[in-house]
């Protein structure tokens, strides 16, 4: 009499092969995922400073971006109001090269010459740089990360 079906070492064969390519495929989307973490954060930081640096421009009035090291939070000041904002997923300016904020003065849109570098850095270990250009004020992020 033949029997048809698996036999158990081939079920477990074929249990762990998908449970390895499960692993490998969740750590992959775990990096991908920390990372898209890291830009959206990059991102809204770097888009707050050119606004900043527009609306010194059109508006008149300086206003300037204060970050805390090791905390997501940052302040933005307009005249007399100021707005916290927290970066999201977990990120957090590390490190900083140069001051600790930029200040655009009005009605020039323009800093007071020094360059900022800010390291931001996902609890995950990966990290991006956010640069303020000297004078101009011009905000980049690092292409390297």
């Amino acid at each position: 009499m033949k029997r048809e079906g698996f036999t158990l070492l081939e079920l477990l064969v074929v249990m762990a092969i998908l449970g390895i390519l499960a692993g490998v495929l969740g750590f992959n989307l775990l990096g991908s995922y920390r990372t898209t973490q890291l830009r959206e954060a990059a991102s809204q930081l770097t888009g707050d400073l050119r606004q900043a640096r527009s609306d010194a421009l059109k508006g008149g009035q300086d206003i300037r971006l204060d970050v805390a090291l090791n905390t997501p939070a940052y302040t933005v000041t307009r005249g007399t109001g100021t707005q916290t904002r927290t970066l999201p997923g977990g990120v957090v300016v590390a490190a900083a090269t140069g001051s600790n904020h930029v200040s655009y003065e009005a009605p020039g849109g323009t800093t007071d010459g020094n360059g900022v570098v800010w390291t931001l850095r996902h609890p995950g270990g990966r990290e991006t740089k956010v640069k303020v250009v000297g004078i101009t004020g011009k905000v980049m992020i690092d292409a390297t990360n």
